[in-house]
């Protein structure tokens, strides 16, 4: 019989995977800024942390960029 897992885990999962092919070329920013979209910023980086080094250099600074972008309060008109 599987291993049943929490939906924390599942999602986690799946975060990772959809990271990882962001890393490595197969996916653009805006479809991993789309997945990522809601959530903190520490969780984004200790799931990107726990992947390794999968991934280009390039890939890897336009998405700490991104995210220190959207960590920025962004001003109203």
């Amino acid at each position: 019989m599987g291993r049943n897992i929490s939906l924390q885990e599942a999602g986690n999962r799946w975060v990772k995977s959809s990271l990882r092919s962001y890393l490595e070329g197969e996916k653009n920013l805006k479809w991993i800024a789309g997945i990522l979209k809601g959530m903190g910023r520490d969780q984004i980086q200790s799931l990107f942390d726990s992947l390794g080094r999968p991934g280009t250099a390039e890939r890897k600074a336009e998405l700490l960029e991104w995210l220190n972008r959207a960590d920025t309060p962004r001003k109203t008109k």
